[in-house]
């Protein structure tokens, strides 16, 4: 009686040896770079708002300035099983892109994106220099200027040439010292370095430490 029971035993567990283990959970890659360009329909933005918590958009313009540093970026023509949602997700640095025109993001892994979000954002984060424009009242191009930086978040003091006596003196130094003509405006002092006339890409290269 012992023999057999013993046989039946060491069959099952034979069996439950043979048994196929369940397949392991995927895990988000390494690193690995990817990368999207402009605004489309299929994408979703997530990133973390001034108020501490998270918010959404649907174009790249949606977002505030200061939180492109750290964006969750997700392609909607995909299912979650494609894009693997349950495991990974891409976060992107969408603050200026390269010089294809395009972002690159990274992977990381979807329990850590909140702290990805948050953390990535303070890392990135740059202390703004100090940001003087110098303009007239008539100058169309201090307009635009203005308006460029008021949407992306750039603070700045803005100073009238023509109704600041000072500040024509002022400039009028700041662009002898540096070299720089001063015969039109906007002229702009950006922590201590002077660029006559405005260029988006060079204004945001320089309050962000280009």
């Amino acid at each position: 009686m012992i023999r057999p029971l013993l046989c039946m035993l060491l069959c099952l567990a034979g069996c439950q040896a043979e048994k196929p283990a369940a397949p392991a959970e995927p895990t988000p890659g390494p690193a690995t770079l990817s990368v999207v360009s402009g605004p489309a329909d299929h994408l979703l933005f997530r990133y973390r708002s001034a108020e501490g918590g998270f918010a959404s958009a649907t174009t790249i313009d949606e977002i505030p300035a200061e939180a492109r540093g750290a964006v969750q970026v997700v392609d909607l023509s995909k299912s979650p099983a494609e894009r693997r949602a349950n495991a990974q997700v891409q976060v992107f640095d969408l603050r200026s892109p390269g010089a294809d025109g395009r972002f690159t993001g990274r992977f990381v892994p979807r329990t850590e994106l909140e702290t990805v979000l948050a953390a990535t954002a303070a890392e990135k984060k740059i202390a703004q220099p100090k940001v003087v424009m110098y303009s007239a009242a008539w100058c169309g191009v201090c307009k635009q200027a203005r308006s460029f930086m008021t949407r992306e978040g750039i603070a700045f003091v803005e100073k009238d040439i023509e109704k600041d006596k000072a500040a024509a003196r002022e400039l009028r130094n700041k662009a002898q010292q540096a070299g720089v003509s001063a015969n039109g405006v906007p002229v702009f002092d950006i922590g201590g370095r002077i660029f006559s006339g405005f260029d988006p890409k060079t204004i945001t290269q320089a309050t962000r430490g280009g």
